[in-house]
């Protein structure tokens, strides 16, 4: 059959939209067109970022992602991953990866066998019930481009996926977006930062609120600078009627939030074996003061468990029972407090269940009403000072959290009246290294040191683990520790611990070999500061933006006398100096206390706080200042 010429041509016109269609599909975002201010220090940027959230209901959510990201070196690999957490109660679906090359052409599409499907455990973790999807596309060439969607089904409302943009440094954005839809009946706890600093689009109806973001330029990571969620666009949303892993909830308020816990989290897993019990009482019947109560009970917890991350039981909120802990020896932050707190109600002493972000100093948001948090400690509200106890180190002081989970907020969870409450700050006169010695030099310049050092406060937690090492494993450290001595043999070890004050003391006796140079055929010159010069400089930065933090001040004291041999005396000291500055104290003083010995002291405060960005060049000074000082030199002359 012969085709009509109108026939042919519409042929011919169908055959190329076509064509141009299928060739259309292959074309994704090509990485030429990326404005240079988003893509200059970025290690990928991310083209196109949406996150379409349909609360259905209380117990019903839709997620709909979609991200389109240009990897531009090997550093941005990560940013393309594709990586989902689920439970039983989620259903992922509609899962689509596409990677692209750097004109845009689409050069894979990942099949759904390529996709990983792991536990969500590691070494610590004993049980999860989590699962993750996990797929990477690694490339030796770049730029590329990864598209990434999926559809998630939940029946987990508890925790509403946030608008988080701007995820790390050296990322660029050109479009974010953020839409939540919801049902009448149900009220959002809403917590939005820092969205006009960038010009974030917020638009807010009945039923729905969205957010949406352009052009952000990459942030580079600053020495000394505040977390990074503290300075970036974010918006956190919680339901007051949600649903975990199948159990509703109902929080307007933090007393609500904390009856929920007590009520659907906590209630009836605080029995214990009877002879337990029996072991308490005992323990404690000749004790009047709840304080002293506490440590008695808190050791025998210590004693007898161990931690093991148990990541399960109402989306892995609900602690062990008490029951199972105590039979077992084992179980997590969750379970470990609640057994502490079910030991210390056996003994007559309060104590709260208490939740709170440890690590990185993070606050519980107090003008936010959801489930926040990573971690459980235990609170007493003792007499004069409220105590904090960590359950999951069994080596710990009693009451000491420093570093971990100091000074920030938490949340206390108490019934008819949970309330905010801070953590216990560790001043800077606390956290402390003091370091003695003596240290006798031979006619040879040869030397033979006893030395003396003290960790307190947040120090104290970077040296009390060397007491259960192997003496190989303990030379080994302070080898590493004083690192910049070479040509040192360590004799002797002695360790104390001073577990009630959280003070850790180390006695080292070692000889020294080729430290004391020569200078001329008379004079030979040494540092006196031997243990511990300051060169923790930060970075020379032109245009600093952020403010200055300092999470954690200390103070180092040091006192090093020095014999000198018979025929040889201080030709050249270095003189007596003291520094003051904004954020912090440096003093020195080089005392000749006889011909034969020298005496070096030396004092260096660093206080915490958080400091305007005008201070950084003060504070680099400062700390030039510091190493320079740290590192003088005095002579001794060989006497005739």
């Amino acid at each position: 059959m012969i085709l009509s010429v109108r026939k042919l041509l519409f042929l011919i016109h169908f055959v190329l939209l076509q064509q141009a269609f299928i060739k259309a599909q292959d074309v994704g975002y090509p990485a030429f067109p990326i404005a240079a201010n988003l893509s200059h220090n970025a290690n990928a940027v991310i083209r196109k970022e949406t996150t379409d959230i349909q609360v259905l209901s209380d117990d019903r959510m839709l997620v709909n992602k979609e991200k389109i990201i240009t990897v531009l070196n090997s550093d941005g690999i990560r940013f393309a991953d594709f990586i989902v957490f689920y439970t039983n109660f989620d259903i992922i679906k509609k899962i689509k990866i596409t990677v692209f090359d750097a004109s845009g052409k689409r050069i894979k599409t990942v099949k759904s066998s390529e996709i990983k499907d792991y536990p969500a455990e590691n070494s610590y973790t004993l049980y999860d019930d989590t699962r993750v999807l996990y797929y990477r596309y690694i490339s030796a060439k770049f730029p590329y481009t990864v598209g990434i969607s999926y559809t998630e089904n939940t029946q987990n409302t508890a925790f509403i996926p946030p608008f988080n943009p701007v995820k790390d440094f050296k990322l660029g954005i050109e479009n974010s977006s953020y839409k939540i839809s919801y049902p009448s009946g149900i009220k959002l706890h809403v917590k939005e930062q820092n969205l006009k600093s960038y010009h974030v689009e917020k638009q807010n109806k009945t039923g729905q609120l969205s957010y949406k973001l352009t052009a952000v330029q990459p942030i580079l990571p600053e020495d000394f600078m505040p977390p990074l969620h503290t300075l970036v666009p974010k918006v956190k949303i919680a339901l007051n009627r949600f649903t975990l892993a199948g159990v509703k909830g109902h929080a307007d308020n933090w007393e609500e939030l904390g009856n929920w816990i007590i009520e659907r989290l906590l209630k009836g897993r605080n029995t214990v074996t009877e002879k337990t019990r029996n072991d308490i009482i005992a323990l404690t019947k000749n004790i009047k003061n709840p304080v002293e109560k506490a440590k008695k009970v808190y050791q025998y917890m210590q004693d007898k468990t161990r931690y093991v991350s148990v990541q399960i039981g109402i989306g892995g909120w609900r602690p062990m029972p008490a029951l199972e802990v105590d039979r077992k020896a084992y179980g997590d932050c969750k379970a470990l407090v609640n057994y502490t707190k079910s030991l210390l109600d056996i003994a007559g002493v309060k104590s709260y269940y208490s939740i709170v972000f440890a690590g990185q100093k993070r606050n519980i948001d107090s003008d936010w009403v959801a489930l926040q948090g990573n971690h459980v400690i235990l609170m007493l509200p003792a007499h004069k000072d409220t105590i904090w106890l960590e359950c999951t180190n069994q080596k710990t002081p009693f009451g000491h959290i420093a570093g971990f989970t100091d000074d920030r907020k938490v949340f206390v969870v108490k019934q008819n009246g949970s309330f905010i409450k801070k953590t216990a700050k560790y001043p800077d006169s606390i956290n402390k290294i003091i370091t003695r010695a003596t240290i006798k030099v031979s006619p040879e310049m040869t030397m033979s040191a006893q030395i003396n050092i003290t960790h307190c406060g947040t120090a104290y937690d970077d040296v009390y683990p060397l007491k259960d090492l192997k003496p190989e494993k303990q030379k080994l450290y302070f080898k590493n520790y004083f690192s910049e001595i070479n040509k040192l043999k360590i004799n002797k070890i002695e360790l104390k611990d001073l577990k009630d004050k959280a003070c850790f003391k180390q006695h080292i006796d070692m000889e020294i070999n080729h430290y004391i140079a020569q200078l001329s055929a008379q004079e030979y010159y040494f540092r006196p500061n031997i243990f511990t010069v300051f060169d923790n400089v930060p970075p020379k930065t032109a245009n600093r933006r952020f403010p200055v933090v300092i999470n954690h001040g200390f103070n180092h004291y040091d006192e090093i006398v020095w014999l000198l041999p018979n025929g040889y005396t201080p030709n050249y000291l270095p003189g007596d100096i003291t520094i003051n500055s904004e954020l912090g104290q440096y003093s020195r003083q080089i005392i000749k206390k006889d011909i034969h010995t020298i005496l070096y002291k030396r004092r260096f405060l660093m206080k915490s706080g958080m400091y305007p960005k005008e201070n950084y060049p003060k504070f680099r000074k400062f700390l030039k200042k510091i190493r320079k000082l740290d590192s003088e030199k005095i002579i001794l002359k060989k006497v005739l």
